[in-house]
C-alpha cells in the first residue's frame, strides 16, 4: 500500500509541475503575443513582471522531469516550493504594478503607465488607437 501511495503522490507532483509549467508558459506567452502581435509596448514594470515566469516555467519542467525520473521526493517538493515562491514574488510585482497603474502610489521614473481618462477628441476609440 505504501508503494501505491508513493506512486500516486509522485504522479500528483508530476501533474502539478506540468500544469504549472504550461500555465506559466501560457501567461508569459500571452504577454509576448500582446507585445509582438498586438503591438503593445510594455513598460519597465511589465517586463520585470515577466521574470518569475521566465524562471518558473523551465523550473517546473525540471520538477516534472525529476518527478518522472523518480528523483528523491524532497527534490521535486523543493522545486515546486521554489516555483511557489517565484509566484508569490510575481504576485507582489503584480500588486505593485497595479498600484502604479491606478495611481495609488508612485512608480519608477521610467514607467509612463498610468490609468487616466481616454480623450478621443470626439472620435471613436479605434480612431484614437490609429494615432
Amino acid at each position: 500500500m505504501t508503494a501505491t501511495m508513493t506512486a500516486d503522490t509522485g504522479r500528483q507532483r508530476t501533474r502539478a509541475a506540468l500544469f504549472l509549467a504550461v500555465a506559466m508558459g501560457a501567461t508569459v506567452g500571452s504577454a509576448l503575443a500582446f507585445q509582438y502581435i498586438g503591438g503593445y509596448i510594455p513598460c519597465h514594470l511589465c517586463l520585470e513582471q515577466r521574470t518569475p515566469y521566465y524562471i518558473g516555467a523551465p523550473l517546473m519542467l525540471v520538477a516534472a522531469a525529476a518527478s518522472m525520473m523518480r528523483a528523491p521526493a524532497w527534490l521535486t517538493r523543493s522545486l515546486l516550493g521554489i516555483g511557489g515562491l517565484l509566484m508569490l514574488y510575481g504576485l507582489y510585482l503584480g500588486v505593485y504594478h497595479s498600484g502604479v497603474e491606478w495611481a495609488w502610489w508612485p512608480g519608477p521614473a521610467d514607467c509612463t503607465a498610468g490609468a487616466g481618462p481616454v480623450d478621443t477628441g470626439g472620435k471613436g476609440v479605434l480612431d484614437a488607437l490609429d494615432k
